[in-house]
């Protein structure tokens, strides 16, 4: 077979090419896939319990526990996008749907009026609440159910090493 060609479906081995550059270890691989089973699974969940019991997924849930957390549950919309880790139209997109939902209010930031400031309304804090009862209880069940206190303090031991601030730092990114 050509080099360029290629390989008929059921014939991998087929394939010539390069091999995987500085492949991770076994124990590495392990890590770094568990990791990314561990978080895709429970938070597909909890997204799928976050809508249908409370109309919201997890995206939204993020947002509005971000503003509850903030000084005075007021945040510019640009630091909030930050700290969710959104773009600027991703940040916009999600306010506009929790805005009208009444779970936010937007207004002119008043220390400059080019930005706009989020608020966590009385409604938003309340249906935040109730989700909290969710969110805890999923990601008890899905994670920590299987873990004894000494896998959790080392788990935390752990992501603060790997990524300082990780655990310690109360917003996040630092």
């Amino acid at each position: 077979m050509s080099s360029n060609s290629a390989a008929e479906p059921g014939n991998w081995s087929e394939l010539d090419g390069p091999p995987e550059p500085d492949p991770f270890s076994p124990e590495q691989f392990g890590a770094w896939s568990g990791m990314l089973r561990v978080h895709a699974t429970v938070f597909r969940e909890l997204d799928r319990r976050l809508l249908a019991d409370h109309g919201f997924g997890v995206d939204a849930y993020g947002v509005l526990v971000t503003l509850v957390s903030a000084p005075e549950g007021t945040l510019t919309i640009g630091d909030l996008g930050e700290r969710r880790n959104l773009s600027p139209s991703g940040i916009s997109r999600s306010i506009d749907r929790l805005a009208n939902a009444g779970l936010v209010q937007r207004s002119t930031n008043p220390a400059d009026r080019r930005s706009l400031l989020i608020c966590l309304t009385h409604e938003g804090l309340t249906r935040l609440r109730a989700a909290q009862v969710t969110h805890h209880a999923a990601v008890r069940e899905l994670l920590l159910a299987r873990l004894g206190e000494r896998d959790i303090k080392r788990l935390n031991e752990v992501w603060e090493k790997a990524m300082p601030g990780s655990v310690s730092s109360p917003t996040w990114p630092t």
